[in-house]
């Protein structure tokens, strides 16, 4: 039997002995070699909570002989290891007419694709965007010059919006599919320790790599993409046979190619607005979903990591790299800290014409001098316009707003912390840092994009988190606006992700409105792949 073993270690010891952790774990459990039968390492985490001391906390895995077991876990040294599992393989056998379509190459579309076509059902990939060696050219070409590509930009392209972020790997679920998601990257290149590590990153560099190698085992395993053209249209048919449900026979892409298949899986993410409106007008059933807008926040990295770590000096930079935080303010609207980017910068984000988004991204070192994160207040259906779309017109006069105060450029509008706390527009950069926002920053006031009532309820958090990182306010300067944070529709689906109403048409991922995250898309992903898997085994083409 296995059990769970938990030190703690201070960080300053972790160059020396994390590499004999076997030697390590017979001193602290006391025990003899022959006695500790395996180990793993699967949890490491920071307890910073008696800072400047650091240390690690570090879980463990082992199996020992039965009679030290024993009597370790009765002294509560160790604890039984308890693993949910879920039914994966099929049992059915039987065998699809055509070959699955799946839109969209983002976290859900490509572990819903990989696990299919490791089990012979040959998806089809529709990614409007470019492959990433192409989107991360177009992205670079869009941030020096303004030129925009409507199909590959920071939102639409293989890995989807996330390939341009931190590439966190944080969630909240407990699914013992978790696993499996980390497990498919770790194939596609990610370091092991994403298993262990307590809220792994990836880095957009690092996302780039594991998108390029997980769609080529895709493609060795039978897959197929099709770049640079996007969903446009459904062939539907009645079914008489499946209680009255609309089924499909094939999809139109917008060059007018037709692909003959009878099911369809929507991974399409949650910047799709062309998308959602074409699901609205033809009665897929939708409903609007509270979501949340506000602003990125950058700092000084070093102003973070001594509040975070209570230092700031070479063993915590080479240790631990520059600091995360996580901040929450409960008001009369939530208002809470997202996507932070330790040493990260902040990006344009636009996916469409005429809008101005911003995001976060950072490399696998984080190593840059700033830090952000985007802050943000909840909004919900009370704010919205009536009808399912009202989500996405509230998100769109946002966006439209920060772009005509532009003056229709890319500029960003820009406004120092202190100013915004104060209630007046900004006319100089008042920190000591330049913005890392490349096409340039348009200062002014975000209660100029933003209404009223939610830049009042972002006042009272950032004053919060002030109180909590003091200096976070003084030595602030706001980016934006942040308006994708997840998305503001969602399909109506079936326990088993199948679109009310309709048969063999799936929804999933964050653009459907049922995760928030790499992780969870990727679990949405490959749980839809599983209940397929159940019934069929392999195609007839």
């Amino acid at each position: 039997m296995k059990y769970l073993y938990e030190m703690k270690l201070e960080i300053e010891n972790e160059t020396k002995d994390i590499k004999e952790l076997d030697k390590l774990l017979l001193t602290k459990l006391k025990i003899q070699k022959n006695e500790l039968l395996s180990w793993k390492l699967t949890r490491k985490s920071l307890d910073a909570r008696k800072k400047p001391t650091l240390y690690f906390l570090l879980q463990f895995e082992v199996e020992l002989k039965e009679k030290i077991s024993l009597i370790l876990a009765k002294k509560g040294i160790l604890k039984p290891l308890t693993e949910k599992v879920i039914e994966k393989t099929a049992s059915l056998g039987e065998k699809l007419d055509k070959r699955p379509v799946i839109v969209g190459s983002g976290p859900s579309g490509l572990m819903c694709a990989y696990k299919l076509a490791e089990k012979g059902l040959k998806p089809i990939i529709i990614e409007r965007g470019a492959p990433v060696e192409e989107r991360v050219e177009a992205v670079n070409e869009f941030v020096r010059t303004g030129e925009f590509n409507k199909k590959t930009n920071v939102a639409f392209g293989e890995g989807g919006a996330g390939t341009f972020s931190d590439g966190k790997l944080t969630t909240r679920s407990k699914s013992p599919l978790v696993k499996d998601v980390l497990e498919i990257l770790i194939k596609g290149g990610a370091d092991e320790a994403i298993t262990y590590i307590n809220n792994p990153h990836l880095g957009t560099d690092g996302l780039r790599e594991i998108v390029v190698k997980i769609r080529e085992m895709i493609i060795n395993k039978g897959g197929t993409f099709i770049f640079s053209k996007a969903f446009k249209s459904f062939d539907i048919i009645d079914e008489s046979d499946s209680n009255g449900a609309k089924g499909v026979k094939g999809i139109y892409l917008d060059d007018g190619t037709y692909i003959e298949t009878n099911m369809v899986i929507l991974a399409i993410g949650h910047s799709a607005k062309d998308t959602i409106r074409y699901l609205a007008e033809v009665g897929i059933p939708l409903e609007a979903k509270p979501y949340s807008v506000g602003f990125r926040i950058e700092h000084k990295a070093s102003l973070i990591n001594m509040n975070q770590y209570g230092r700031d000096d070479e063993i915590t930079e080479k240790l631990l790299g520059n600091s995360e935080y996580y901040l929450t303010y409960k008001g009369d609207r939530g208002v809470y800290s997202f996507c932070m980017c330790p040493g990260g910068v902040v990006v344009p984000s636009n996916s469409f014409d005429g809008e101005i988004v911003t995001n976060g991204m950072s490399y696998k070192n984080r190593a840059g001098k700033q830090s952000n994160a985007a802050i943000v207040a909840t909004v919900g259906i009370d704010d919205f316009n009536e009808g399912p779309l009202g989500g996405v017109e509230f998100q769109e006069e946002i966006e439209r707003k920060a772009f005509n105060l532009s003056g229709g450029s890319l500029m960003a509008l820009g406004q120092n912390a202190m100013d915004f706390i104060e209630g007046k527009g900004s006319n100089e950069i008042k920190v000591d840092f330049k913005p890392s926002y490349l096409p340039g920053i348009k200062l002014g006031d975000f209660r100029d994009v933003l209404p009223i009532d939610i830049c009042e309820e972002l006042v009272k958090g950032l004053k919060d988190f002030d109180r909590k990182i003091p200096g976070f306010i003084a030595g602030g300067f706001l980016t934006g606006p942040e308006t994708r944070t997840s998305s503001p529709v969602r399909i109506l689906r079936d326990e088993n992700a199948m679109i009310l109403g309709y048969n063999k048409i799936y929804a999933i991922g964050e653009g459907a409105g049922y995760a928030g995250g790499i992780v969870s898309a990727g679990i949405d992903g490959l749980k839809l792949a599983y209940t397929i898997l159940k019934k069929y085994n392999g195609v007839n083409n």
